[in-house]
């Protein structure tokens, strides 16, 4: 008898020994199509997806899913949430976008649809929650990202499609009648073109593939974004910042929709002697103007930083984590997808990525030599005092 207890007492806390529980459920009366959670698992330098309507674990045995006999509700069950990132996802997977009608896009969150997450690692629940009437066949619902839930939603027309919103780098307008282009990476010819609408968006569905999109505006520098369409069909969804043009050294960071808040900081020369550090708590005035062109502090940003009146000496840029400040240690900023253009006499300069599978949630980018050359850092450490970064 005492063996047998022993062994239910076993078992159960074996079953609880997990980091995160992800349960996505909806109303079955309300589909005429079929719901299935989707979780992108990212793990040891590739990625699989992992359906919910599936008995099959990941590869490396880490997620398992969980099919409840209604049918109207998925689970995932993640042993091991550190490290690692997953994408949440509820799409109606057996409606067809080419005939689908309007009521059709509405299905999904007239569902009821909606994703409980169950933290145990922070001992936090969470719900996510489908907003009625938003179209939509596809729906992000957060992230887990090393062992952190982030809570957002993005909604997608289709699966396989690529969604770009433009943005005004230097004053974070949104940016209509931008020229898109999208090219295949092998062969360079042409997939699909258009403009971007009244907010600043385009969308295109593709084929799998390495695509080229190239972004070009009369006034703005040119620019470029390599993106991959790959066979989880998954929508590769961005903001992207265009730059006026420009003579001075003009320094663009973009991000995902996590962390929340990511902040730029540049040091360097004063024009009448000292050094100055400048960040969102610390716009000091050099030479009269303020550097900081825009401080995000809401995901994807774009944070931008212009050199107005340049100065003899070495400038020194970094990014902070400011969401994870005070967790030392952690893969977020790494995760983040942040990238760091710079530009200077109306052309891009240099493109930095945030460095994978390297913790900190400091990360110091590059350096500009008095002789202009960007000298590129790449360093990630820890440090909750947003002053003491750039010293």
């Amino acid at each position: 008898m005492k063996s047998t207890i022993i062994f239910l007492m076993c078992s159960v806390l074996y079953l609880s020994a997990y980091d995160f529980k992800i349960t996505v459920q909806w109303n079955e009366m309300a589909m005429d199509g079929e719901a299935e959670a989707l979780l992108q698992y990212y793990h040891d330098g590739k990625v699989e997806l992992i359906r919910g309507n599936s008995n099959k674990p990941s590869s490396d045995g880490n997620v398992t899913t969980n099919r409840t006999l209604t049918g109207n509700s998925q689970e995932f069950v993640i042993q091991n949430a550190k490290g690692r990132l997953f994408n949440i996802y509820i799409a109606n997977i057996l409606m067809d976008e080419d005939f689908a009608t309007e009521d059709d896009f509405l299905m999904l969150s007239r569902s009821e649809a909606m994703a409980l997450i169950e933290d145990n690692l922070n001992k936090k629940t969470y719900q996510v929650k489908l907003p009625t009437n938003a179209p939509g066949l596809i729906f992000r619902a957060g992230a887990v990202v090393d062992g952190f839930f982030y809570n957002f939603l993005e909604m997608f027309a289709q699966q396989r499609i690529y969604n770009v919103t433009m943005i005004n780098a230097a004053t974070g307008r949104l940016l209509e009648d931008v020229n898109v282009i999208i090219k295949e990476r092998r062969t360079g010819e042409t997939s699909a073109m258009g403009v971007t609408s009244a907010n600043g968006y385009f969308a295109e569905k593709l084929d799998y593939g390495k695509y080229t999109a190239v972004f070009a505006k009369e006034g703005f520098i040119t620019a470029e974004h390599n993106f991959e369409m790959d066979i989880t069909e998954l929508p590769v969804s961005m903001n992207f910042a265009m730059t006026p043009e420009i003579k001075n050294y003009r320094i663009v960071l973009t991000w995902g929709p996590y962390p929340t808040d990511l902040d730029a900081h540049l040091a360097g020369p004063m024009p009448e002697g000292g050094r100055f550090h400048i960040w969102w708590d610390q716009k000091t005035l050099i030479g009269g103007i303020n550097f900081l062109d825009i401080d995000d502090k809401d995901k994807y940003g774009p944070e931008t930083i212009t050199i107005y009146k340049p100065a003899a000496g070495v400038y020194e840029y970094a990014v902070h984590n400011y969401t994870a400040r005070n967790r030392a240690n952690t893969l977020d900023l790494s995760l983040s997808g942040a990238r760091v253009d710079v530009y200077a006499d109306n052309r891009l300069q240099a493109t930095f990525i945030a460095p994978q599978n390297q913790r900190g949630n400091v990360w110091k980018v590059f350096r500009i030599e008095p002789n202009n050359q960007i000298v590129p850092v790449n360093e990630m450490f820890d440090d909750h005092r947003s002053s003491k970064i750039l010293q």
